[in-house]
Parts: C-alpha cells; sequence; structure tokens
C-alpha cells in the first residue's frame, strides 16, 4: 500500500520546489532488505553509486535543552570531508556550513549572522553532546544526458551511541533524497516512487527524538523550572517529600557539570536547589519533626557557603563584559588584568569547592537525605502539620510572608539603612519560591501573574544588592592587586572609575525602590493576593 494520498507525503512534495534543497527522507522498517530495493530503483532511474563513507553526526544543546524548547536542532557532522554544522528550526535546514572544530559556546561561532540568532537562546550555556549516530552511507547520483548531477540519494544505516552505558543501539534506515538546486522535477519523480514503495514511510529530518528514545531518554529531560503536580488534599507531609525529592534530583542533576566546570549554570542550578531546599525547610512549619530540620538544615546552610564563593566569581566573569562597555572606549581594554586576576581567583575557588564535595560530610548528607525522603511517612505523625491538607498550609504561608513583606516595605523610607532592603530581599526569595512549590495549587494565570508582580520588586531589590556587593567586592580586589604591585597603574584606574559606575547605579536602583514597591504593594495587587491565598477570602466564597 502507497502513501500518494497521505498527507505527511503530501507536506514532503509541496516543500520541494524550483528553489528547495532541502532533503526529503524515507525511513525503513527494520526488516527492510536493501540490495533487491537499490537493483528495483536502478531499472526506473539512472542512478551511479559513489563511494560509500562514514559520517559521526553528534546532537548538541545545553543541558536544559535551550535550542530544542525554541523549535532548534544543531548537529556537527564528521567525515572525510571535515567538519560541517547543520542549524535547523522547524525540522528544515537554516543554516549549513563547514566548520574548523566544534563551537562550545555562543561566542564561539564564526558566522556572524548565525551566532547573534543563537546568543539570546544560549546565553552563557555550553553546548554539549546530547546524541551520537554513527552512519555508513551509501551515495548515488542521478546523472542527465549532459553528465550533470541532477540529484542525489543516500542510503544510510544509523546506529546511536550510548557512551554512559559502551554501547550501541541499531536506528532504522534511512533514505535520503538530495536535491540539486534548479532540478526539481527529478525530486518529485524520486519522492513519488519513494513514496509508493511498501514499508517506506515519510520520515523528520531530525533524527534526535528517535536516537534519544534508542538509548533510554526525551527531549527536555531537564529543566531548572520548578514542575511539581500537587492535589489540594494532599497531606503536608507527603507534598513537602515530593518537593523536596524534585529538588534533591535537580541538585545531583547538576553536580557533574559543577564539578566539571562545564558552564556556569551547573553551579547556578545547583546553588538554586540548595536554597529552596534550605526555604522549605525553614517555611513549611511543622510538617515534619523538628529533630529533622535541626538535623539537615545547617548542613544545606553549609552546602551553601562552600559553593558561594565559586558562584560570585562566576557572576563577576559573566559581567565583565559588562563592566567594560560602562568605561570610555579609550581605557576598557585597561581592565583586561583584572579579567585574569578574577579567573585565576574562580580557578582556586573551584578547585576548594570540589574538595568539600569531595568530603565525607557531603556525601553523608546526600545520603542520608535521599534515605530520608525515600522513607515511608507514620500514619500518624508527631509533627502539628504534617496532617494539614497541604492548600490550607500553602494559603496560610504565603499570606503570611506577603503580609510581612508589606509591612517591612512600607517602613522603609529614603534614609532607611541598606540592611532593611537585603532583609526584604529575603522575604521575597521566601515568597518567591512559596510560591513556585505550589503554584499547581492555583489557576495558572493568576499565580503567574503574581509571580510576576513580585519579580518585578525582587529585580530591584536584587540589583540593589547585588551592586553593593560587587562595589565593595572590586575594592578589596582594587587594593590586593595594588599590594601586590603585579598590575599597571592604568588597570587600577580602570577598575576606580568601574567601582564609581556601580555605586551610580546602586544609588539609582535604591532611588527606584520607592516606586517598585508602590505598585507591588497597590490596591489592585493586594486583592489579587488576597483573593488567591487569604483563607477567609475563600470561606466568603460562593
Amino acid at each position: 500500500m502507497g502513501w500518494a494520498n497521505c498527507s505527511l507525503f503530501e507536506m514532503h512534495i509541496n516543500r520541494v520546489s524550483s528553489v528547495s534543497t532541502d532533503p526529503l527522507n524515507f525511513e525503513c522498517p527494520a526488516d527492510f532488505e536493501i540490495e533487491p530495493f537499490i537493483k528495483e530503483l536502478k531499472k526506473k532511474f539512472p542512478l551511479q553509486e559513489e563511494s560509500e563513507t562514514s559520517i559521526h553526526r553528534t546532537y548538541c544543546d545545553t543541558f536544559d535543552w535551550r535550542l530544542y524548547a525554541q523549535g532548534g536542532t544543531l548537529d556537527i557532522e564528521s567525515s572525510d570531508s571535515g567538519l560541517r554544522l547543520n542549524w535547523r528550526q522547524e525540522g528544515a535546514i537554516s543554516d549549513t556550513r563547514r566548520i574548523d572544530r566544534p563551537p562550545r559556546f555562543v561566542w564561539d561561532f564564526s558566522a556572524v549572522a548565525l551566532r547573534s540568532r543563537l546568543e539570546p537562546v544560549l546565553e552563557m550555556r555550553a553546548l554539549l553532546p546530547q546524541a551520537e549516530i554513527e552512519c555508513r552511507c551509501r551515495r548515488f547520483k542521478w546523472l542527465n544526458r549532459d553528465r550533470k548531477t541532477i540529484l542525489r540519494l543516500y542510503i544510510e544505516r544509523n546506529r546511536v551511541l550510548d557512551p554512559d552505558k559502551g554501547q550501541s543501539y541499531e536506528l532504522n534506515s534511512r533514505i535520503r533524497v538530495l536535491p540539486v538546486k534548479g532540478y526539481h522535477k527529478p525530486v518529485q519523480r524520486m519522492a513519488k516512487a519513494l513514496a509508493n514503495h511498501p514499508g517506506l514511510t515519510p520520515a523528520s529530518e531530525c533524527q534526535l527524538s528517535a536516537a534519544l528514545s534508542a538509548i533510554g531518554r526525551r527531549p527536555l529531560d531537564y529543566s531548572s523550572k520548578l514542575a511539581i503536580r500537587l492535589e489540594p488534599q494532599m497531606r503536608s507531609d507527603v507534598a513537602g517529600q515530593i518537593i523536596l525529592r524534585h529538588l534533591l534530583a535537580a541538585l545531583k542533576a547538576n553536580e557533574a557539570g559543577l564539578r566539571a566546570d562545564l558552564d556556569s549554570e551547573f553551579l547556578h542550578d545547583f546553588r538554586v536547589a540548595v536554597r529552596r531546599t534550605r526555604s522549605a525547610l525553614g517555611q513549611l512549619k511543622g510538617i515534619f519533626p523538628p529533630e529533622v530540620v535541626d538535623r539537615f538544615a545547617p548542613r544545606f546552610a553549609w552546602l551553601g557557603r562552600i559553593t558561594g564563593p565559586t558562584r560570585d566569581l562566576d557572576v563577576y566573569l559573566l559581567n565583565f563584559d559588562d563592566y567594560k562597555a560602562s568605561l570610555p572606549v579609550s581605557i576598557r581594554d585597561d581592565l583586561d588584568p583584572l579579567y585574569d586576576f578574577l579567573k585565576a581567583r574562580q580557578k582556586q575557588a573551584h578547585q576548594e569547592m570540589v574538595k568539600a564535595l569531595d568530603s565525607p560530610d557531603y556525601r553523608q548528607l546526600i545520603d542520608e537525605w535521599s534515605d530520608f525522603l525515600l522513607a515511608p511517612l507514620p500514619e500518624k505523625p508527631s509533627a502539628p502539620n504534617a496532617l494539614v491538607p497541604i492548600q490550607a498550609l500553602a494559603d496560610r504561608r504565603i499570606w503570611r510572608i506577603y503580609l510581612r513583606i508589606l509591612k517591612q516595605g512600607r517602613a522603609i523610607g529614603a534614609g532607611t539603612p541598606a540592611e532593611a532592603l537585603h532583609e526584604l530581599r529575603k522575604q521575597c526569595k521566601k515568597l518567591r519560591y512559596l510560591m513556585e512549590f505550589f503554584q499547581s495549587l492555583y489557576p495558572k494565570d493568576r499565580i503567574k501573574r503574581l509571580i510576576k508582580i513580585l519579580k518585578g520588586l525582587q529585580d530591584n531589590l536584587g540589583d540593589h544588592q547585588d551592586l553593593e556587593v560587587q562595589e565593595q567586592t572590586l575594592k578589596a580586589f582594587s587594593r590586593e592587586m595594588m599590594e601586590s604591585r603585579s598590575v599597571p597603574s592604568e588597570t587600577l584606574l580602570a577598575m576606580g572609575l568601574l567601582v564609581q559606575d556601580l555605586d551610580r547605579r546602586r544609588r539609582r536602583a535604591r532611588g527606584e525602590f520607592a516606586d517598585r514597591f508602590a505598585d507591588f504593594a497597590s490596591a489592585d495587587h493586594q486583592a489579587s493576593f488576597r483573593a488567591l491565598f487569604d483563607s477567609r477570602q475563600h470561606r466568603e466564597e460562593p
């Protein structure tokens, strides 16, 4: 039975035009006999076989699948002819080019247009191998009477590699029809013949999903965003275990990447998981016995401390281009020795962090924490809030912290010490984490809107504190570099101007706080928070 009337086949044919050079792909069943098929095809078309070649195709994406989430895939093909990079959007090739070496970060791309396109998506994340396919390719060409190539046809046998297990798995073979620009009729003839051949089915250009499935993975198998499904009447201690298991999984998922220093976001996501864990232990009061909280909370605080210095230096390095851009053009390069100083410090801090993660204290923490989160909960728990329905506990905790933020924010004036803003920022973080933990309990559009409103205030408070810390730290670095007599005076002068710029930005953020808080605390926004989280309001609703 052919595919001539199949909508997927029609989509294939409709893509073929006089200007298209996108390949058409057909998949063969597992028991497909290649040799009889080739003989039959040669009777219909003047195909000439070329040499067989090997291709190693590596699909790359960030650890959190940023390209795939935007509808794109990037693969690098290695063959006898060198390296080729292919960027596809919605399955169609958008950019293909030869490269000297695989790019790791977006700034490694030599093609300006492609780099500009991918930079907002990749940002600081490294491109990592997500799937690797070994391909044995038999190549054929269709020559016209003038001996010109008017079509190419490849028959590929593919195996996906599983580096973790040291194994490989066979994928279905593929037949690829590669148009030659200006010769669209041969493509249509070939495509119809293939579509009507028993067993062949039209296939997408990208093999990523099939390759991942073969090794037991799937796209988007990691995200830093919380996606926790809770039920309103669920016991609070059960819900707490679910939340904390999710955070532990995120922590474990990022550990190898932060140890290898693949990119700065592994450590960032690791630390976010640690902070969220600490917040859950502190804010979900009474769902676990006090001895559990006392046993683990200080140890996660320790984990936050040992990872802090490396993260701080990562931030300075990530901000370095912005630091340079804030200075007059004539002195920007004078700041370069600071980059070398920061890079050396980051390397040292990273080594010390890994040493701490190699310690028995860390391994014991993770093992004991895993055991606790996997252990069955008692039917009659001693913790006072363990059996409280999670919806009721979430309402109560979120509403209480929200009221605390309103009170603290209203008390901040122009002359209030900066410490009050730092404390308010901490409360905003607690509120943000709780809202994210429990977002599945509330209408999606309403909870997302309130998180966005909170984020506006958080951004202002975060900018103020980050700028203050950077200003003080860079002053300390400047003194240290000056005492070492290892940098030119021009660098110290550039750092002085940079500190002045950070101070101006900090004061501007402080000046914007009143308006940001007024927006957060507006009557409309208060009504929205009350309607969603104030349990008294819920009882008044019909």
